[in-house]
């Protein structure tokens, strides 16, 4: 009787002890390269449905539904892969093809409203230097639109403060698209660094000058997103790649057993928003689908897309807690999928078509 019991204990406590391997990495197959092409091009999909219900219900170029999605289509289409050309063209056009257009994009003040008396009409909406971001990834853009990113460049370094720093107003701001001010501050440097060439107004090149010293001279926190973006503007500043390998080794380090990467937070899991934005700026700083450490990130990527396109996400409350978590998950979604698809699409190009007329001529 005794045995009997103590077997049925046991077998008790073998089931209740069960769920907690579901909290264990479950083993990630390595992804072939045609798996990646064809998530890469779901993905699209899904971006390209999504950005466009959201500017036809919303009317709004959001950081995480507009300028995001046009940055990744355009790097997509840099790499092979087919976009819809139409709604890419059509779209910056209608944000940025005149001074008119870009006001009603929701997201540039109209001068001829009243001073916005809020705290946030102090700051810059960041969906403006992530739009110029964008269109700077663009092959090329018209004389309207090159009068509409002035007008942004013009807008940045008027809500700049005297320190050189931007406005960051934690309980206005979703995570982990508006992490930090200093996460901020890089987006503002990297719109403002692609409108500021020799010929571009003395204020603009000192506040340029102003802004990256402040950022460099910030106390960083350890967010990841920092690290991420210390590299990715580092590429862009043409830094050597010796003083950007710390942060290179940081951010490899801090990848999850199930090859991806978390956004700082001690609870979150990895997610497609941390992952693809890893992948993306270490494939700039050189780094190839061939290293271990990658592979396994893509790997993630490829066996945690949804069938829809997208990757499953969870929100965020403002960084000092005052707000809870959105209800809303399409922003977060949107953008994540946006740095998956960078990732992949950067690290594994897909061939492009052969022209018609070679193609016809190949052709059995």
């Amino acid at each position: 009787m005794a045995r009997t019991s103590s077997l049925a204990w046991l077998l008790l406590g073998l089931c209740l002890s069960r769920p907690a391997l579901a909290d264990e990495p479950t083993s990630i197959p390595p992804a072939t390269t045609q798996q990646v092409h064809e998530t890469v091009d779901r993905a699209i999909g899904y971006l390209q449905t999504e950005s466009a219900a959201w500017l036809n219900t919303r009317k709004c170029a959001a950081c995480h539904h507009v300028p995001l999605p046009l940055w990744t289509l355009s790097e997509a289409e840099r790499q092979g892969y087919a976009i819809d050309q139409k709604f890419v063209a059509e779209t910056v056009e209608a944000l940025l093809g005149s001074k008119d257009k870009l006001m009603s994009s929701k997201i540039f003040p109209n001068p001829a409203d009243p001073p916005d008396p809020r705290p946030q009409g102090r700051g810059l909406n960041m969906g403006l230097p992530m739009l110029a971001v964008a269109a700077r990834s663009l092959p090329s853009v018209s004389e309207g639109q090159e009068q509409s990113l002035k007008l942004i460049a013009g807008e940045i370094v008027q809500k700049q403060q005297p320190n050189g720093s931007w406005e960051f107003f934690a309980t206005l701001r979703r995570p982990p698209i508006n992490e930090s001010q200093t996460t901020d501050a890089a987006w503002i440097i990297l719109a403002l660094q692609g409108e500021t060439g020799p010929d571009a107004p003395k204020a603009q090149r000192e506040a340029l000058s102003k802004g990256m010293a402040w950022l460099d001279a910030a106390k960083r926190s350890d967010l990841h997103q920092d690290k991420a973006l210390k590299v990715l503007l580092g590429v862009r500043s043409a830094k050597p790649s010796k003083e950007l390998q710390t942060t290179i080794n940081e951010l490899l380090a801090l990848q999850r057993a199930d090859g991806g990467w978390s956004q700082t937070v001690p609870d979150l899991k990895s997610d497609a928003f941390a992952t693809g934005q890893t992948l993306y700026v270490l494939a700039l700083a050189g780094l190839t689908a061939e290293r271990p450490e990658i592979k396994r990130g893509l790997d993630f990527l490829v066996a945690t897309q949804k069938p829809d396109g997208s990757w499953p996400m969870i929100s965020r409350s403002t960084p000092n807690g005052e707000r809870g978590s959105a209800q809303l998950l399409t922003p977060i979604t949107c953008t994540a999928s946006s740095w998956a698809t960078l990732g992949l699409a950067r690290l594994v190009p897909k061939e492009k078509p052969a022209p018609k007329a070679d193609a016809d001529r190949k052709a059995p």
